[in-house]
Formats: structure tokens, C-alpha cells, sequence
């Protein structure tokens, strides 16, 4: 820390010279500039601020009016104080001099031993030399982390983090609407720090430059350039606050630089949607209480119950066709990938109503929501399910509002496990010789079987659907039995048939 006159007194080899402090206890706190030691009258020609000034009073001795005189030029110059050692030939401070360094609040200290000045200056500018150095290496680090963030195109959220771990205190990043966009708390909880945070934000005026203010006491700076201002970050508790300063307008530059260079690729409020969908995908998002409180934060009202959605498009065309058409949404909207764009809403939001007004927009797209859940942290698994069944629907026939699984149900599933090498074993042995018959010799087998598990095995409704006289049929029924290895008449067969071929019919339309 800068050293201070009262600290510079506490050291043993002042506090060896017995001082008392005449005047100025108020000014003790001043922060020193340098340590100067002087015996001349004309002491202010040689000063430029805030030293202490060292003294044996022999430029003060001639008159009273002469120490009255060099108190004079101390306090013009804005001196930090006066240390005078008093001997038998300058045994006090005249009552003058006294009076007017009273008047100006500066510190005018007495010793009644005799010190080593010279101790004195070595011991103080080493202090505030190796401060000095202290605040130059720390400039450095700041510049370098942020030079180093910013150059590996880390996320707003990665500035932020940063920002508090350099100044040792919570940040938060806001916008304009005081809401919040990242919180990095340090030494508590985050829901703590974002309790009731509007209201408290808005108590603390939006500064043009960086400053201390509020009921909080709360460091602010501006993020933006040229009095464009999209948003601002807090230091809610500086310790140090030139290095807090120092540290906020550095992020924020590094910030404002970010948003420079992404602002064609996707907009602040996606990005930081699109960052906190995935940290709950990825659960870490903490508590539930931490998590609901970046959900407030963000502008999504508390809510009993949340549903994760997403939107994904049929063709391989950019998200941000998505994302442009889901404007409105109650909810976050961020990109997920680089085909999906997540939700995630109150369970109450009219999802239908979302799809139908997307699908006007995008006819290609598709929204698909997952189930209810109570809680922020369970929408993880709401979200994920939402992903699958949109996979899903984007290969079916277009719906009409939002796709949920009761509506894709076993197609569904199927098409979640389509990678699967276990459902591929299990289709290649229940088809695999009838598809192989199929591939050598034609005849229809596999559309036969198909059109039998239609009608649920009714052989007379399958001779109308297949246009075949019972002549015919029997004798194709026996072949396709033998083939596939299982009573056809036998429901459990014909299930697993059936998903078989619904299964193998898949695959064939992804290829």
C-alpha cells in the first residue's frame, strides 16, 4: 500500500524521536509523495507536493515570522507535513506558526529525541519506490491478462471472471436497463450479490468515466467508446481503488474491443444467453439459487415451473435466420451450436404460438420443447430432450406448433438412437434375410411386410391394401415368415418387426 505521513511516524525510526502531533491529525492519511529533508528559509521553491519535510529549525529559528513564513510556503505548495526535531537551540514551535498550520489542517509533527534523517529518507523511499514498482509490475499483469484474453477471443463471461480475480472483488457487467448480463462473484454467494440489483444499480448514478458513488460505495466505469455506452461494469466492494479503476477500464476496453469484433457474428444479449444456456447444459451454473438468480438477472421473471426449447432448421442454412425470427420470446434465446438455438421459458409460454410465428418466417425451421420442470437447474434435462426431439422432427413432415415427444413418440426414439450400433444389430437380425432375399431376387417381400404391419396382420385387409388375390398371398405370407425367422400371427413378432422396420426405413431416408 502508499505510505502515509501516520505511517511514516509509525516507523521505529521516527517512533524512536518520541513525536507529537501539534496539528493536522486529519492530514495523516495523506499519501507521500517523497520524503525531503531542509534547513532553508525559501523551503517552497524546492517542493513540488505532498513530501514530508524534515527539519532541525534552523531556517525557522531567526523569527517567529520566520516559521511563520516557512509554514506559509508548506501549505502553498500543498507539503504532505512538517517534522520539526527540537534541541535546546530550537526548543519549540512559535504560537504563529502553530496557529496557521492549525488553520490549514497541516500536520506539523515534533520530535523530542534526535533522529537519523537520513535513516529516516532511506526507510520512506524505499517504501514508496518499492510501491511505486509494486503498481508499475500490476499495470502490467493487467495489461497483459486482458491483451491476452482479448487476443484468444475469450467470452465476455472469461473478461469478467478476470476482472474480479485481478481486483479482488465481485464484478458485474450490466446494461443500460440494469440488467445483468455476468456476474463474477468473489467472498459470496451470487445470489447474494445480485439481490434486489436493479433497484440497488439504479441508486448509483451512470457515470461518463469511471468513479466511486452510490449508497454502496460501488466503483462504475463505462463500457463503450466515444459516448456510446451499451452497458457498464461495478466493482461492488474495491479494496484498492486506483487498482480497481485501473483494472475496470481495462476490461472494459477489452470488452468494448470484443463487441467490436463480433458485432456482425451475433449480439451481446444472444452471446450472454447463448453462455448461460450452456453453462447449465454443462451444470455450472452452481446452486439453484445461484442459478435463479443470473435467470432474474437477465430479465426472465421467477417462475414455478421452466421449459427448454429449440429451434433448429431443416437445411444446413446459419442460425442467425433463427435467431432473428425468434424476437419476442419471454424467455433466453442463444445459440447453442451451429445448428441449434436454444430457449428457455416459463412453462406458461405459449411455445405453440412461438412455432407458428417462427415457421411463418422460416418455413424450414422447426421448435421443439422439452417437458416441464420445477427449477432452473432441472430445465438442463427439459433442454436436452428439446435438442433431441428437434433432430427428430427436422427429418418428419412439418407440425403445426411446437413438437413435443408424445407428438414424434417411437419414430422419435428410434431417431435419437439411430447411431447406435445396438438398434442397427438388432434391425440387420431381424430383417437381414429378408433384405438380403430382397436385394437378390426383388418380389416385393419388404413392402409386403410392410403393408402387413399396417393393417395389424388382418390378411383380408391386406389383400385389398395390397391389391392381391388370396391365391397369391398365402404363399408370399409362408415365404416372408420363413425369411424373417418368426410367427407373423404372433403380436410380440410383429412389434419387433415393426420397430425393425421403422428402424431400417429411417436409416434409408438420412442416407
Amino acid at each position: 500500500m502508499p505510505v502515509t505521513v501516520r505511517e511514516a511516524l509509525a516507523l521505529p525510526v521516527l517512533a524512536a524521536g518520541d513525536p507529537v502531533v501539534l496539528s493536522g491529525e486529519a492530514g495523516l492519511d495523506a499519501l507521500l509523495r517523497w520524503v525531503h529533508v531542509s534547513e532553508v528559509h525559501d523551503i517552497g521553491s524546492v517542493l513540488a507536493g505532498d513530501e514530508l519535510v524534515l527539519t532541525t529549525g534552523i531556517g525557522m529559528a531567526a523569527t517567529a515570522e520566520a516559521a511563520d513564513d516557512v509554514v506559509r510556503q508548506l501549505v502553498e505548495v500543498g507539503a504532505a507535513g512538517l517534522v520539526v526535531e527540537l534541541s535546546a537551540a530550537y526548543p519549540s514551535v512559535p504560537e504563529r506558526a502553530l496557529r496557521r498550520a492549525r488553520a490549514a489542517g497541516l500536520p506539523l509533527v515534533v520530535l523530542n529525541r534526535k533522529v537519523r534523517f537520513v535513516e529516516v529518507t532511506e526507510q520512506v523511499h524505499r517504501a514508496i519506490v518499492a510501491e511505486q514498482f509494486e503498481e508499475v509490475r500490476f499495470a502490467g499483469d493487467v495489461h497483459q491478462t486482458f491483451t491476452e484474453l482479448g487476443l484468444d477471443r475469450v467470452s465476455m463471461a472469461r473478461l469478467v471472471e478476470a476482472a474480479a480475480d485481478l481486483a479482488g472483488s465481485s464484478v458485474v457487467l450490466e446494461d443500460l436497463s440494469r440488467r445483468v448480463l455476468v456476474p463474477a462473484a468473489r467472498d459470496e454467494p451470487v445470489d447474494r450479490l445480485l439481490t434486489d440489483w436493479e433497484r440497488r444499480s439504479r441508486l448509483t448514478p451512470f457515470p461518463r468515466v469511471s468513479e466511486v458513488g452510490g449508497p454502496e460505495g460501488w466503483l462504475t466505469t463505462p463500457v463503450g467508446i466515444q459516448g456510446g455506452a451499451w452497458g457498464r461494469l461495478v466493482v461492488t466492494a474495491p479494496r484498492d481503488r486506483a487498482r480497481a479503476r485501473l483494472v475496470a477500464e481495462r476490461a472494459a476496453q477489452a470488452l468494448e474491443l470484443g463487441r467490436m469484433i463480433e458485432r456482425d457474428e451475433t449480439s451481446i444479449q444472444l452471446r450472454v444467453h447463448g453462455g448461460f444456456l450452456l453453462d447449465l447444459l454443462d451444470g455450472r451454473l452452481g446452486t439453484e439459487a445461484a442459478a435463479a438468480a443470473r435467470l432474474r438477472a437477465l430479465g426472465v421473471p421467477e417462475a414455478p415451473s421452466y421449459a427448454g426449447a429449440v429451434a433448429r432448421l431443416r437445411s444446413e442454412a446459419p442460425v442467425d435466420r433463427l435467431v432473428s425470427a425468434l424476437g419476442g420470446v419471454p424467455g433466453l434465446v442463444g445459440v447453442l451450436d451451429a445448428v441449434h438455438v436454444g430457449l428457455l421459458v416459463p412453462a406458461t409460454a405459449d411455445l405453440d404460438a412461438v412455432a407458428r410465428a417462427l415457421t411463418a418466417v422460416e418455413p424450414d425451421a422447426v421448435l421443439a420443447a422439452g417437458h416441464p420442470v420445477t427449477g432452473v437447474l432441472a430445465a438442463a434435462t427439459s433442454l436436452r430432450s428439446a435438442r433431441v426431439v428437434a433432430d427428430v422432427a427436422a427429418t418428419l413432415p412439418a407440425f403445426d406448433g411446437c413438437v413435443r415427444q408424445a407428438d414424434i413418440r417411437l419414430p422419435g426414439l428410434l431417431m435419437s438412437l439411430r447411431e447406435d450400433p445396438r438398434l442397427q444389430e438388432f434391425a440387420e437380425a431381424e430383417l437381414g434375410a429378408l433384405l438380403e432375399h430382397e436385394a437378390r431376387y426383388g418380389g416385393g417381400l419388404v413392402e409386403l411386410l410392410r403393408q402387413f404391419l399396417a393393417v395389424g396382420g388382418n390378411k383380408t385387409e391386406l389383400a385389398r391394401v395390397a391389391h392381391r388375390n388370396r391365391t397369391s398371398l398365402y404363399p408370399a405370407l409362408r415365404r416372408l415368415e420363413e425369411l424373417v425367422g418368426h410367427p407373423l400371427d404372433d403380436p410380440a413378432s410383429r412389434l419387433s418387426l415393426g420397430v425393425a422396420l421403422l428402424a431400417h426405413d429411417q436409416g434409408r431416408e438420412l442416407r
